[in-house]
């Protein structure tokens, strides 16, 4: 019996691997393919760029204000404000360019039935329409001047560079991206029951602002419910919070279930409306 199951077991484990490998080579083709399709215009990709780091400049300009009125906000100095500045210019790059256009492009997708031809297609199909397009102007510009910030910032703070600090912070970036695409992916599938869900997916996009500062000026009860039940707080915090030492250890416990808990939930969302899609050959 145990030898039977230990062979079934390390078969599945292996095909699971195997699917993951497929997986990954094929969404870097899906890179290597946006790529390819915005520099096939390169002087609109170079304006692309340029538009995109001039809304930066006008996104980093509360800095200036911050820094000219050094002021703390519950604990936070003008340079653990930078460094959470920085996070969410990164991961709002790492957002939009990865998820936010396989979000919007869903309901046309759903609604114009292309989705019957993706479903002929050897690979799962939740992942070829969720991740099949990225943005690469949003995400070069955003990840890179993120990381400069929290470079910069993190050299400010004094604080120490260890596998800890890097590990924990990395690690949640990670968990911060996996709960954005569930989160913002879980409104645009109500377009497999409703006709047009534009508005819908419109205001909860306009809740990413909520971390464009951290959620300590808020107060507790809105913090509740940011952190617990719409976990929007979750995306920027976070990481910030971790490496500056100020995380309670019940927000690293929902940190490692949450993405599981959003991922599943998506998944079965998913799942359902697939069963109630109506192709368009139908």
């Amino acid at each position: 019996m145990w030898p039977w199951g230990g062979r079934t077991m390390r078969t599945t484990a292996y095909e699971f691997a195997r699917e993951i490998k497929k997986h990954l080579i094929i969404y870097g083709l899906f890179i290597r393919f946006s790529v390819m399709s915005q520099m096939e215009y390169r002087w609109n990709f170079i304006g692309n760029m340029a538009m995109e780091t001039g809304y930066l400049c006008a996104k980093l300009s509360y800095v200036v204000v911050v820094y000219r009125s050094n002021v703390t906000i519950n604990g936070f100095t003008p340079d653990a404000m930078l460094f959470f500045i920085g996070t969410f210019v990164m991961l709002t790059g790492g957002y939009a360019g990865l998820f936010m256009i396989n979000n919007f492009r869903l309901r046309t997708t759903i609604r114009d039935g292309n989705l019957d031809l993706l479903m002929t297609k050897p690979v799962s199909l939740q992942f070829l329409v969720t991740m099949r397009q990225a943005n690469l102007t949003l995400l070069g510009v955003d990840v890179i001047a993120g990381i400069i910030i929290v470079v910069i910032a993190w050299s400010r703070l004094g604080i120490a560079i260890t596998l800890w600090t890097v590990g924990g912070y990395i690690a949640l970036l990670m968990v911060s991206l996996v709960v954005s695409y569930s989160l913002f992916l879980l409104p645009n599938l109500l377009s497999f029951w409703l006709l047009n869900t534009s508005s819908i997916a419109n205001i909860t996009d306009s809740f990413w602002d909520f971390n464009s500062m951290p959620m300590v000026i808020y107060s507790g009860w809105i913090r509740l419910i940011g952190v617990f039940i719409l976990p929007i707080f979750v995306l920027t915090n976070f990481p910030t919070l971790f490496v500056l030492d100020k995380m309670p250890t019940h927000y690293l416990i929902w940190a490692a279930l949450l993405p599981i808990l959003l991922l599943f939930l998506v998944r079965w969302v998913w799942l359902r409306g697939l069963r109630n899609y109506n192709s368009a050959s139908s």
